[in-house]
């Protein structure tokens, strides 16, 4: 039995104070230089919804805009707007910071998140106009408390702040008095991977028109990780996210490997369908709030903007194969094995060469590569070069070392 690309979605959303008040980037300077230049400047360097609509790369993800069309884009393309300034797209949306708030509260199931109730009653007609919200989730919407609440919840017990518009709206509650894993920063950012995946979870199910009955596994491959004081990182985000986009057939478990996890868990999908263990299975991400800036004091020293301003998520669902839709082929895996070293020559070979070499190709019989596709307006200015680029760079290497090109 083979397994098959059923479809694929891809969501942001954008979250501009959360980079002020919860990227580590930031949150590590407040502690140990809180009078410095970057955070005084930081503010001054934050896009609005606006901006990261018309942003090149923001409209590729979504499916307004091809790679190739961005690649007959000059770099840098932070300064060139997009003529596509779309909110929705082939692919999936990117959600405003208000309407993400919201659905942080919807997928809290333990009363943890409080926003502020002229807040709610402000945003709730656009989050309700959501494609992706139905009654169901509109329904789990609470009507708010008062702002004196949710400023003695964030004084006195020691809630995590949110925030929007650097107005202090709501905030989440710490779980637990000494538990550090349920602590309110901790939560925070347990919620947000939640809420996004939840996001590109529902987001894959109507863009690929597949019911939710028909998902019988869902792996979650977020670089969060969740669980008490007797089980740190041993929670489950993916049947946590299912149950809240009411995909009421699936169980489901985490794959945790960085930002490779993906590949792991495409993998491990692919074989439980090709296996006939299960029919449907999804694969699916949040986004990680700690990442929020990371590469901030490099962009705001350079003048940018802060780049890492959003949220993201996706999913993809794999299934048996219909005799349409791409089959992913488990014959041809390439494995960065234990033994294998950190140089990028020997990495590029036993994830590419070697697996080819095993099914008779040669570098040149592959139509496309997509190898750690960094954002260069991000990584460029940081230090850290054209990720994609040196990686083509070094696939092309090996060519012409082989004889092939």
């Amino acid at each position: 039995m083979k397994s098959v690309v059923l479809g694929a979605g891809y969501v942001l959303a954008h979250t501009p104070d959360m980079v002020i008040h919860n990227g580590t980037t930031q949150t590590t300077e407040r502690v140990v230089n809180p009078e410095s230049d970057y955070l005084r400047e930081m503010p001054s360097h934050i896009r609005s919804f606006q901006q990261v609509l018309s942003y090149w790369p923001n409209q590729v993800y979504i499916g307004n805009k091809t790679p190739a069309q961005l690649a007959a884009v000059p770099q840098p393309w932070y300064d060139k707007d997009c003529d596509c300034h779309d909110r929705f797209g082939k692919f999936g949306q990117i959600m405003p910071q208000e309407e993400f708030l919201l659905l942080m509260q919807v997928c809290d199931v333990f009363d943890l998140v409080k926003l502020e109730e002229s807040f709610v009653a402000a945003h709730k007609p656009a989050f309700a106009a959501n494609p992706l919200v139905d009654d169901e989730l509109l329904a789990k919407v609470n009507d708010g408390v008062s702002p004196d609440e949710i400023a003695h919840l964030v004084e006195t017990d020691h809630a995590e702040g949110l925030y929007h518009s650097g107005v202090l709206v709501g905030c989440v509650k710490p779980a637990h008095d000494i538990d550090v894993n349920l602590s309110a920063h901790v939560l925070h950012e347990n919620l947000v991977s939640k809420a996004s995946s939840v996001l590109a979870l529902l987001n894959v199910l109507h863009t690929a028109g597949v019911a939710r009955e028909q998902v019988e596994y869902v792996i979650d491959c977020a670089e969060e990780a969740c669980g008490d004081v007797n089980q740190r990182g041993g929670g489950n985000f993916a049947k946590a996210a299912a149950e809240m986009a009411g995909l009421v057939n699936a169980s489901g478990s985490d794959c945790r490997a960085f930002c490779a996890a993906p590949a792991h868990a495409m993998i491990e999908a692919a074989a439980l369908v090709a296996s006939g263990a299960y029919h449907t299975v999804v694969v699916t991400a949040g986004g990680c709030t700690a990442k929020l800036g990371m590469n901030g004091k490099d962009h705001v020293k350079k003048g940018l903007p802060i780049l890492e301003d959003m949220i993201g998520g996706f999913a993809v669902i794999i299934s048996q194969d219909d005799g349409v839709n791409p089959i992913i082929n488990l014959q041809m895996l390439g494995r960065h094995s234990v033994g294998t070293g950190s140089a990028p020559q020997a990495v590029i070979t036993s994830l590419v060469t070697d697996p080819l070499e095993r099914n008779h190709l040669k570098i040149t019989d592959i139509d496309k590569y997509s190898p750690e596709m960094q954002n260069p307006d991000i990584t460029k200015p940081a230090g850290a070069g054209d990720v994609p680029l040196a990686n083509y760079k070094m696939i092309g290497a090996l060519a012409g070392k082989r004889g092939e090109i």
